[in-house]
């Protein structure tokens, strides 16, 4: 089954499918409606209430027609509606929790409402599941610290697929012939959806601070930026905006044509997928204190380098640029920790293992 997309369900829907059998419940229509920001958030709020509600009976009859042993879910409103079915059922449910919510809350700076409001969803939920996967130890203890009970916790984090970047690997003169790129260009390449609000203040500060000063420096500079959605301001020369770019095998090519990759994000939580690509590409990175926070083997200077402002993020892009040896140090570390650690081929026997304990 072709997965252009390294985002984290999708892996994890494949890895599971490879052993067991899959049957997905489609959700409604008033799903996408629901959660579009666009829309009215009154219209949002009353018919998430019947999206629930569809949810619920659609997975309750499906776990009746079909014998289901387990029930895998993501995110805490689709957990919901699933949980609730699975209790009635007695059917294990796992839920896919993709950061901790109170940490989510306090970095986006979210109301005390959201924050408390999900906070208690999330307690209710923890009745109602057999396993909550988390993507990091930090989000794992952040949860002890609020009294949940850690025994249903695991750790599962964010991988990268290793054999689709094989796959796709050229070097990075075919990758910039294939891509068009003029010979001599320095590439620097950030990648996520403009959609997340965390992504679009990166690119600002790439477009308002960092390419402009960078420039002046080194002439024959361009940053690339793969993702999603627009930009609402003029682009400098030394910015292009890609636009959406499939994993396999658009953005791996991306991967391998470029120098350096970035993640200049000051807000947010978990381990970042964008991450774990550019390091299971053997690129050399330079990323903030948020976005290594999640991956604690990573170190300043041994597998990335850590901006921690503005000017220090300014600095290390600068370093980086001006030395191939480290940047051929860096890349050469940070793929073997994914190696180690956070690859779907080592952490997709873990969940598999996971889901035959559970339902033996």
């Amino acid at each position: 089954m072709p997965v252009t997309t390294n985002e984290r369900i999708p892996k994890m829907f494949l890895a599971l499918s490879e052993r067991f059998e899959v049957i997905p419940i489609q959700v409604s229509n008033l799903d996408r409606i629901v959660y579009d920001q666009n829309v009215n958030k009154f219209a949002r709020y009353c018919l998430f209430l019947f999206d629930e509600a569809m949810i619920f009976f659609r997975t309750l009859r499906m776990s009746r027609e079909k014998d289901i042993e387990l029930i895998f879910s993501e995110n805490s409103y689709l957990t919901l509606a699933t949980g609730l079915a699975g209790k009635i059922r007695g059917v294990p449910v796992v839920w896919d929790n993709h950061g901790n919510v109170k940490l989510y809350a306090e970095s986006l700076g979210k109301s005390s409402f959201f924050k408390s409001a999900n906070i208690l969803l999330e307690r209710v939920l923890e009745k109602l599941v057999a396993r909550v996967l988390v993507v990091s130890p930090r989000d794992k203890d952040a949860y002890g610290d609020m009294g949940f009970d850690i025994s249903k916790f695991e750790v599962v984090p964010i991988c990268a697929d290793v054999a689709a970047v094989d796959r796709n690997r050229l070097s990075m003169a075919e990758a910039r012939r294939a891509l068009a790129i003029p010979d001599g260009e320095a590439v620097v390449l950030f990648f996520g959806t403009l959609k997340y609000r965390p992504n679009l203040e990166a690119m600002e500060y790439i477009v308002r601070r960092l390419a402009p000063r960078l420039k002046e420096k080194a002439p024959a500079l361009r940053f690339y930026i793969a993702g999603g959605g627009s930009y609402p301001g003029e682009l400098p020369d030394s910015v292009r905006h890609l636009g959406f770019v499939p994993f396999d095998p658009d953005l791996c090519r991306w991967l391998y044509a470029s120098d350096i990759c970035i993640a200049p994000l000051w807000k947010g939580v978990g381990v970042l997928t964008k991450v774990v690509d550019m390091l299971s590409a053997a690129k050399p990175t330079v990323l903030t204190e948020v976005a290594v926070a999640g991956i604690r083997e990573l170190e300043d200077g041994v597998n990335c380098l850590v901006g921690k402002d503005e000017a220090s993020f300014e600095a290390a892009v600068e370093r980086l640029l001006a030395d191939e040896n480290l940047r051929r140090r860096l890349g050469t570390n940070g793929r073997r920790l994914i190696e180690e650690k956070y690859s779907w081929e080592v952490v997709g026997p873990r969940v598999c293992g996971m889901v035959d304990r559970l339902t033996s």
